[in-house]
Parts: structure tokens; sequence; C-alpha cells
């Protein structure tokens, strides 16, 4: 389930009618092919960004503007607003994304952080994969973009290992223990499980 519009500034409800990413009257992203069926949209949305995954930009800098750059590497074809910060409060079931004002804060404090730890250079398996698992947790509790945040958060982490001399086997993710883990640190504020998730992934 993608993330839903939540709360506007002043806490009340937000109704699919109120979301300016969707065409009016549905759920349907308004997109570049001008698809409105919902089912349409998603697979050649899972198309076009699988393709493109294949060929991440090169020297991506450890910024909110080279996350930025991923996301709108991966979904320029099919999204006019790729690689924009979101301009709507969105939920996912009963939980909150980072609230709009606070994104390019929280953003440049997380990113400040890996570059304190010098991008996670130089770290054994287990180490990198803990550290990794924090970053990549509260990277997607403040899910910056109205879409395309998981997907955008893999490529990060597939350019983040590749640099630090590690390689993520990204098509053995388990959905499943992907969502749950990333659903456990979003309540508990503990990373455990998305170490787990990414040391079954990881090769050094």
């Amino acid at each position: 389930m993608e993330p839903h519009p939540a709360r506007d500034g002043t806490g009340a409800s937000r109704g699919v009618s109120d979301d300016p990413y969707v065409y009016p009257g549905t759920d349907v992203l308004i997109n570049k092919e001008a698809i409105r069926d919902y089912a349409t949209l998603e697979a050649t949305e899972r198309v076009l960004t699988a393709n493109r995954m294949e060929f991440l930009p090169d020297a991506v800098p450890l910024t909110y503007a080279g996350y930025r750059r991923l996301h709108r590497h991966l979904f320029e074809p099919i999204y006019a607003w790729a690689g924009k910060q979101r301009t709507v409060n969105i939920a996912k079931g009963n939980d909150m994304f980072c609230l709009v004002p606070h994104i390019a804060a929280q953003m440049e404090q997380r990113f400040a952080l890996i570059r304190a730890e010098s991008g996670l250079r130089e770290l054994d398996r287990r180490t990198f994969a803990n550290r990794t698992a924090e970053h990549a947790c509260e990277l997607n509790a403040i899910h910056p973009f109205r879409d395309g945040n998981g997907r955008t958060l893999r490529a990060f982490l597939e350019v983040l290992a590749l640099r630090t001399g590690h390689r993520l086997a990204l098509h053995r993710i388990d959905p499943k223990a992907w969502n749950e883990a990333s659903i456990a640190s979003f309540r508990t504020a503990t990373y455990g499980d998305m170490e787990r998730v990414l040391l079954d992934i990881l090769i050094t």
C-alpha cells in the first residue's frame, strides 16, 4: 500500500480530493503518460524504474540534493515532480511520516551524520549493516517524496554500498521482511530487524 495524504498544516484530515498529486476524484497519481488506471500506472512505473535501477548515476553526492537526484533519475520518465520534495503530509495506515515543514532539515541532518561517519567507509560487514540500517530506517521515516521513497532508498543503499567496498544483492530482499523491519523501526526507533535484512543481502 502506497502512502496516502494525511493531514494539512492545521491537523485536519486530508482526503484524496485534497491531494494535488492525483487526478481529481481518483487515487491515481498525475503522470506524463496520462494513465488514469491505478493498476496500469503501477505496472508501467514498475517497469520503467526497474530498467533505470540498472543504470544509476555516477558520483552521486552524499547530500539531500544527491538523494533527490536519484529519485529524479528513477521517476522522471513518468512524473513531472520527480526529484522534488513533497508538498503534502502523508501517512501509511496510522503512521505519519515527517511533516512537510521539517523534511529538508531532517534530510540535511541525516546526510550530515552519514558524512560525519566518513560515508560508512572502512567498516566491516556487520558494522556496515548496523550503521546502514539506522540511516535507512530514518530516511524511510522522513519519506521526502510523494511516491517512490522505497525504491529511491534502495537505489541509495546500492550506491552507498559500492562506494564502501560492499555490495547489496537487492533482488534478494524479502519484501515482507523489509516492510516489517521498516514498521518496527518507525514505531520503536530500533534497527535490529533492518540490520538482519541487510546482512542477508550484503556481499563483501
